[in-house]
Parts: C-alpha cells; structure tokens; sequence
C-alpha cells in the first residue's frame, strides 16, 4: 500500500535516501527541510522551510510522517542533561505535538538508534533489552522515544520507533558520517588511523539498500489501533569487528591503511541487533552483506570523486 507521506530533514543523509526510494517505489513523496536537496536529486518534491519542527507545513491529517530530522551528530557536545533536554528533546516532542494541535492522526515513523543498548548483557540485542545509553546521542533518542510513546497512546495515533545500526551505503558516500568513512578516507589520503584497543568489538552495519527497503515497509504497515506503538531493530543481525573492516577496505581500494594502535581501557562492547521481530513483522530481512556492502561504497566513492574532477 502507497500513498502519500512526508519525510522530515530530507535533506539529511537518511531522509533523501527514504524520499528517493519511496518515490521510486510508487509513494507520493513530499520532503521537509530548511536545507535544499543535494545534488542528484532531480524530479522529488521537498517543502523548503525555516523550522520543520513548527509543522505549519502539515496539510494533510491522515498522512504519514516518517521523522528523519534532529540530531545526527553523535558527538554534538553539550553542558549537561538540562542543555540536552532544552536543545534536543524538547523541540521534538513540541514538533509531535504542533502536529497534533493541527488535527494530525496519522503513523509516525521515528528514526531512533541502537545505542538506547549501550553495553549489553547479551548479544544479539532484543527491543526488550534494558535501554543504557553511553551518551547523550543515545539519551536524547531514549528521552524522545518515551516521550512519543506516551503522546501516542494518549492521542491515538500510530508511532513505529525504528532502533537502527549503523547505516552505511549511500548514494552520497563522501557527506556519510561512521567509521567506513572515516576508513576510506584515510585510504585515499594515506592519513594514520587510529584502533582504539584490540579492534576486535562486534558492530552491526545495516546497507542503505536494507534500510530503505525496511522503512518502505514500516510505512506500508502501520501498528494496530489497540497496540499503536511498535518498537523496531532494524540491523544486518552480524557482528563485524573493526579489524576485519579495514580489512574489507584494504581489499575493496587496493591500499595498505597506515594503523596505530592505541591501548584502551574504554574499549566499548559488542552490539549486534537482533532482527527477529522485523522480520516477523515486516517480512524483512537485509540482504546485502558487510563484504558486498563495502565493494559497493568503494564504487560509489570511486564515482563520486571521479565526478568532481
């Protein structure tokens, strides 16, 4: 089922990935951004506006809304917990609510993340896992998903909370953020880089191909009345070390990274999501695999650079 939805900060890396995908895929797809659409982005539609989080721009009170804007630094530095909660979730929750005060009733789609888990106890890592966050990234996606949730059940609409891993993939792989950036990065320019203790720590790296392929599917299938708020893994369900990336790398640009290694007390635990319930739920599964995925930003990269000769 496609109709109509909007896309918040389509502009960003994730959104203009949704929108072009469910534009493609037979959606009537509207972004929302201040930003304009990057390049390569000809025949979608985006409102270009000076607040998203205002929501005036909301015409329609049954559509869709999948929530790509807000934070995406996740080293944005902040004062404390009070800074975070004026700057970040505030101006979120306000936004779900501005929406509301217009009659909105429609499913919202909020982009979370798998660092709610922190260090977990077990892997691979349920939505019924103990939320943890290590940071003030991963408390700000806690604080808005609680806060959302709450509003959903008051107000009755649907809310589909998507934890995702670490996308990657892009049809833009210079303006990516992660560590597959910053790894082929430093391939090209020969720059050191740094393993911060053994390298041997487990992450779950979700394509792009993946990701909008599931969100399609969020979208298509929104939670049931009497259970209107669903929480989501979205990941590859397979752990990969950092190790064996730069390994990946190295093979996929045919260049030796110059490492240091650097001994770490702090060294962060393994973090693999456990996919089962999209995957009951969606019929979704990702598909494309760390060593595919890899050979397929090495090319994209290759691309890129090449056009901007």
């Amino acid at each position: 089922m496609a109709g109509k939805v909007f896309v918040t900060g389509s502009s960003g890396m994730l959104g203009v990935e949704c929108l072009r995908h469910l534009d493609a895929t037979g959606w009537t797809a509207t972004g929302v951004s201040r930003r304009p659409l990057p390049g390569g982005s000809a025949g979608l539609t985006q409102i270009t506006v000076g607040s998203v989080l205002a929501a005036d721009w909301l015409e329609d009170a049954s559509a869709p809304v999948l929530h790509c804007a807000g934070l995406s630094d996740a080293r944005a530095p902040f004062d404390g917990v009070t800074d975070l909660l004026s700057r970040e979730v505030a101006p979120q929750v306000a936004f779900v609510e501005a929406m509301l005060a217009r009659g909105w009733r429609g499913h919202l789609v909020y982009l979370s993340s798998a660092a709610v888990y922190g260090n977990p106890e077990s892997l691979p890592v349920a939505e019924d896992h103990p939320l943890r966050p290590l940071g003030f990234y991963a408390l700000q996606k806690v604080e808005v998903e609680q806060a959302l949730g709450f509003l959903a059940r008051h107000h009755g609409f649907g809310l589909s909370v998507l934890r995702v891993a670490n996308p990657y993939g892009g049809a833009r792989p210079l303006a990516e953020r992660g560590v597959l950036r910053l790894l082929f990065d430093a391939a090209r320019t020969g720059a050191p880089f740094t393993v911060n203790g053994s390298g041997e720590g487990l992450r779950d790296y979700l394509h792009m191909s993946d990701f909008v392929a599931a969100v399609a599917r969020v979208l298509a299938a929104p939670p049931p009345p009497q259970d209107p708020v669903r929480v989501l893994n979205l990941g590859s369900g397979t752990g990969t070390s950092l190790n064996r990336l730069i390994g990946l790398v190295e093979a996929a640009t045919g260049r030796r990274l110059d490492l240091r290694s650097v001994p770490s007390a702090l060294e962060v635990a393994s973090n693999v999501l456990d996919v089962g319930r999209a995957e009951r739920v969606l019929g979704w599964r990702a598909v494309c695999g760390i060593e595919d995925g890899v050979r397929r930003m090495a090319a994209a990269r290759a691309a890129e650079e090449g056009a901007k000769c």
